[in-house]
């Protein structure tokens, strides 16, 4: 079933936050024992080691916004397309799709999976740092 208003709200606060750089506001999502699977990565568990892996990238460049495409839900997980906004540092824009699966429970994520590759990104990154 398409996600609810409720739920689109939700996501687009909690990128809002992240587009920011605001960590505490982006981990106020998070449940303590939540994990994090991005890609093919090793499963990150904790809600601060979530957001210090979040960060570490997000310090990287200017923002990272996300508009939402298409989202779905039921039972309390979601699943959403959406684009990457990268804004490096130099102004440079890179546009990349995702696709990504979040379970809540009690109005927080207790797993996040992240289905995108951001090779683009980081190819540009090391460019811009040569």
């Amino acid at each position: 079933m398409r996600a609810s208003t409720e739920t689109v709200r939700l996501l687009t606060e909690y990128y809002a936050a992240m587009e920011a750089n605001r960590p505490r506001d982006f981990g106020s999502y998070y449940a303590e024992n939540m994990t994090l699977t991005f890609g093919n990565s090793p499963e990150i568990q904790g809600r601060e080691n979530v957001v210090s892996a979040f960060c570490d990238v997000l310090d990287k460049v200017a923002s990272l916004g996300h508009e939402l495409v298409n989202a779905w839900e039921e039972d309390g997980v979601v699943f959403f397309e959406s684009i990457g906004r990268w804004t490096l540092h130099g102004g440079t824009v890179i546009e990349i799709k995702a696709a990504s699966k979040i379970t809540i429970v009690d109005g927080k994520f207790v797993d996040q999976r992240i289905y995108v590759d951001n090779a683009p990104v980081f190819e540009a990154l090391e460019q811009a740092s040569a």
